[in-house]
């Protein structure tokens, strides 16, 4: 009868010890799931509100391109982005194209990945110009 009353008061102790273990790993994962899963606060300290969008622009397009989206997610997204940063018309913006060219280099993109995304993202040769000097400007 003493060993089921000594094996029952060592249980909860042990559980204990493993809940507060395991707590961490637990608190770290939370905060990194909310990094990415809030991409529309910014958290750029840029020192003009053109440059945060560009910031924000190439953060998105590697968190994005890393987790595996598509290139019309993408699309809708950075249109997001562009209306927080009181950007009309994003489809038309070399900056926009430039930043996201950046996220290609921070995704760690080779040429012909760029090549063959550049393919599907852009509409027009300037965007697809635009793309590659913001990728060759972050290599």
């Amino acid at each position: 009868m003493k060993n089921d009353v000594r094996v029952q008061t060592k249980t909860p102790a042990l559980l204990l010890s493993l809940a507060l273990a395991l707590l961490p790993a637990c608190s770290s994962f939370s905060a990194s799931s909310k990094i990415v899963s809030s991409p529309f606060i910014s958290s750029s300290k840029s020192s003009s509100p053109e440059q945060a969008y560009r910031e924000d622009v190439r953060d998105y397009t590697a968190a994005h391109l890393q987790s595996g989206g598509t290139v019309d997610e993408l699309r809708r997204q950075i249109g997001a982005l562009a209306a927080k940063h009181g950007i009309t018309d994003w489809e038309s913006s070399e900056s926009t194209f430039r930043a996201i060219g950046a996220g290609l280099a921070k995704a760690g993109y080779r040429q012909v990945q760029v090549d063959a995304f550049k393919k599907n993202m852009a509409s027009t040769p300037d965007q697809a110009e635009w793309m590659q000097k913001g990728f060759d400007s972050e290599r």
